[in-house]
């Protein structure tokens, strides 16, 4: 997860240190021994995954441009390179491990929700908390790793029959297409027509907005606002079995065009790129629920924080650092005088701050889906949208509060993202034409007719 946006005080002062702690421990655990991490770089809008782009070049090796495309940042060359063949063994180990480790991200969440509060028990989870979102973060990075390394080494046995550059593109694209998702299956329910109640239960932990920002409610606090009173759009593109249908005629042309001597190897970087996409996917979902138990947390050390007035709202808790908190909680900062100054200015200093620049702006990606063409329609609220019929959604920052108009488009633009971003998974499971990195169109005029071709990692005028 790239942390890109303005965060609160507790936001960055859970996700910075994590984030850091798990990049050291990601390339530990791949064997990058002399692998550096940048705290400056980190914190700059695409830091994350300009380290990512560099371990993963460490282990899989090769030219740092394309897995640089793919993560939407600039190349640069690590130390040392490292060999698809360790790639493979590495990415094989984590899809082994990871089942384990989601299963016990999960249950800790669950036990947090689960929890009756006293000063010990919030205390006890506080000190937990940097420790599990640095390891979910770990494991978001392990993933990516093995999903770009495997997705790039895919391009690579297709390459080998297909020269062409943008039908290998288009087919690695097909290959990859109708991979279920916990994301994309939010979209399903919602399409589904399911009850708040039912999203609650499946999905109250994800994030109705980017995630990161621990400040903003979850799925499970807004799911009647998420559903709306209007019954689910038809979907135009996002389309389970087709997308499914295109991924199988995609493998028979390849296995046709691979040969006798091929195939093998073919077959066993499609099942590997598969399975990565979805294990990170799976990944960000574990993420998902820790996030959601430091949030569940934070709103109970508000409460215990309301109780004699040392803050008078729930939302004030989040202009604090966590460790101010246990300063809060333990007596230290035992009065609303000493706490109220620091929250007024931290208050203000966010209100001020601009929002921290785009991510992925190096070159377009497609991602996801056909060639499809339609009215470009730039958006900048999920609700203020009576779209025309036929077009293409252009969208600062997709998230689940985008459902409906993700339904109704022909495809989708996004000026920042990448290969693993929220709306290249969902995109990717509905076939739905995609192209992330795409902030050079936001010059063009809305309802111009453009053609979009993720094959070709291109939008362009329609005369």
């Amino acid at each position: 997860m790239n942390i890109s946006q303005k965060l609160t005080p507790f936001s960055q002062s859970v996700l910075h240190p994590a984030a850091k702690i798990a990049l050291r421990s990601a390339a530990m655990q791949l064997g990058v021994s002399d692998f550096s991490i940048s705290a400056p770089e980190l914190a700059r809008p695409g830091g994350v995954n300009a380290h990512l782009s560099r371990l993963t070049v460490a282990v899989w090796g090769g030219s740092a441009q394309p897995v640089a495309h793919l993560l939407g940042v600039a190349p640069t060359d690590p130390a040392a390179r490292g060999k698809a063949g360790r790639g493979v063994k590495t990415a094989q180990q984590t899809l082994r491990d990871f089942p384990h480790i989601y299963g016990r991200l999960r249950r800790w969440s669950e036990w947090v929700f689960a929890s009756e509060w006293s000063q010990a028990q919030l205390l006890q989870v506080m000190e937990e908390i940097e420790l599990m979102v640095a390891e979910a973060l770990m494991w978001d990075y392990l993933a990516s790793v093995a999903a770009v390394g495997s997705y790039v080494h895919l391009g690579g046995q297709i390459a080998k029959f297909e020269k062409d550059r943008a039908r290998a593109h288009a087919l690695r694209l097909g290959l990859t297409a109708g991979l279920e998702t916990p994301a994309g299956r939010l979209i399903e329910a919602l399409a589904l027509d399911e009850t708040p109640e039912q999203l609650r239960k499946r999905f109250g932990h994800m994030a109705i907005q980017p995630e990161g920002e621990l400040a903003i409610p979850r799925i499970g606090e807004m799911a009647e606002t998420l559903r709306g009173v209007l019954p689910a759009p038809e979907p135009l593109m996002w389309d389970i079995p087709r997308a499914q249908g295109r991924q199988d005629e995609a493998m028979r042309n390849a296995m046709a065009a691979a040969g006798f001597l091929g195939r093998s190897s073919l077959r066993k970087a499609v099942e590997l790129a598969q399975a990565s996409l979805i294990t990170h996917a799976k990944a960000r979902d574990a993420l998902a629920f820790v996030l959601a138990a430091a949030r569940h947390w934070a709103q109970a050390a508000a409460a215990e924080g309301m109780s004699d007035a040392r803050i008078q709202h729930p939302r004030e808790i989040f202009m604090l650092e966590i460790e101010e908190i246990k300063q809060m909680m333990t007596g230290e900062w035992h009065t609303r005088d000493r706490i109220a100054p620091l929250i007024a200015l931290r208050q203000e200093a966010y209100d001020q701050e601009p929002p921290l620049g785009e991510v992925g702006s190096i070159g377009p990606l497609g991602v996801a889906g056909p060639a499809t063409q339609g009215a470009l329609l730039p958006l900048r609220m999920p609700d203020d949208v009576s779209p025309p019929s036929g077009f293409v959604a252009s969208v600062k920052d997709w998230s689940p509060a985008w459902w409906r108009v993700l339904l109704m488009s022909e495809g989708v633009i996004a000026p920042g993202g990448d290969l693993l971003s929220w709306i290249a998974s969902v995109a990717r499971m509905g076939d739905l034409p995609a192209l992330v990195g795409g902030a050079e169109y936001a010059s063009w005029p809305p309802k111009v007719m453009i053609r979009l071709d993720p094959g070709r990692n291109q939008a362009e005028k329609v005369a």
